[in-house]
């Protein structure tokens, strides 16, 4: 396990962040509307789309990212701590700009879940540890091109295989089962547990059988907050068994377009997760919005996105028999 210390306060903030994908000029520019719900928190996690590299060739039959490195210098003027690397896109030029990416983040400070030079290695947690709380962070992707999987002798991701020939809820047993076994062994060293996952059908807000299967599965060997990325659009938010699942956040930084995109790829939430006394004691998220600059804004809430943002949530959130309230501009979640 690797871990980090943290400024030392009262309680312990977590700021959790939809899908980035930084590819521009001055990208150290790219939070600065948003920089204060950075800094205000003790912690960022965010999720880093592709690779930061020069070299590879690029995959077939897909779409394909791979960014210039001097893109590190956005997430670095973020302030990220943790960056979830087990994407659909991660390896699309290869094993070779996937390690410069991994070397790239750990010659910056950042560490990263999900992604290893093995097997081991990408189901290793994150631990951070403050004020006698420690906190892990573990990360998989559900949605993963075949040969992606890291092996042990060999780089990749951390793998739940999904197919429609695995019947419902269509996801791989023996990966499953080595999630469960990573989540028990890394609770019995943490007092708080952040499962992330990379998952779900792109644009939907409909949720997958794959998704809410291994959100409960998670919960119920010990996780105690889940966090989605992938889809490009805001999905539901369950409580379950006292445990509450974000299943997507959005996009926060998307800079390329295509035709497939709908408007509502630029929609997304900033979640803050507050630990006292080594328990969640609250979570709360506010509405953001990729503007024409390709830079994140966090929505007023006289703003009418904002209005259809908190409706589409709330509509889908009821669905999964969940509630919260606005308070001051964010939304508050009981649990």
């Amino acid at each position: 396990m690797s871990s980090s210390n943290l400024k030392i306060n009262d309680e312990i903030s977590i700021l959790f962040t939809g899908d980035i994908e930084i590819n521009r000029e001055n990208p150290e520019k790219v939070f600065d509307n948003i920089i204060d719900e950075f800094e205000n928190v003790d912690f960022r996690f965010g999720f880093l789309e592709s690779s930061l590299s020069h070299k590879g060739e690029p995959a077939q039959g897909k779409i394909v990212m791979r960014h210039d490195p001097r893109m590190i210098n956005g997430y670095i003027a973020g302030g990220f701590d943790v960056l979830g690397f087990a994407t659909n896109h991660c390896l699309d030029y290869g094993f070779e700009p996937f390690v410069d990416t991994l070397e790239l983040l750990e010659e910056n400070g950042i560490q990263y879940t999900g992604a290893g030079r093995n097997i081991e290695d990408a189901r290793t947690p994150v631990v951070i540890e403050s004020l006698d709380t420690k906190i892990g962070f573990l990360t998989y992707i559900l949605n993963i091109p075949m040969g992606w999987g890291a092996q042990p002798d060999r780089p990749g991701v951390a793998p739940i295989r999904e197919d429609p020939l695995f019947g419902p809820p269509y996801v791989n047993e023996e990966d499953l089962e080595s999630m469960i076994e990573d989540v028990k062994e890394t609770k019995k060293n943490v007092d708080i547990l952040v499962a992330t996952f990379h998952w779900g059908a792109s644009q939907s807000r409909t949720l997958t059988l794959s998704q809410k299967a291994v959100a409960h599965t998670a919960i119920d060997s010990g996780v105690d907050l889940v966090v989605g990325s992938h889809p490009h659009i805001i999905q539901g938010i369950e409580v379950y068994n006292h445990k509450a699942i974000f299943y997507n956040l959005g996009n926060l930084v998307l800079d390329h377009d295509h035709p497939m995109f709908m408007p509502t790829v630029k929609e997304s939430i900033l979640l803050k997760c507050t630990i006292h006394e080594g328990e969640i004691a609250d979570l709360s998220f506010s509405p953001t919005y990729i503007e024409d600059d390709g830079r994140p804004v966090v929505l007023d809430e006289k703003d009418e996105k904002f209005k259809v943002i908190q409706r589409n949530l709330e509509k889908i959130s009821a669905k999964l028999g969940t509630e919260f309230r606005l308070e001051e501009g964010r939304f508050v979640l009981s649990i």
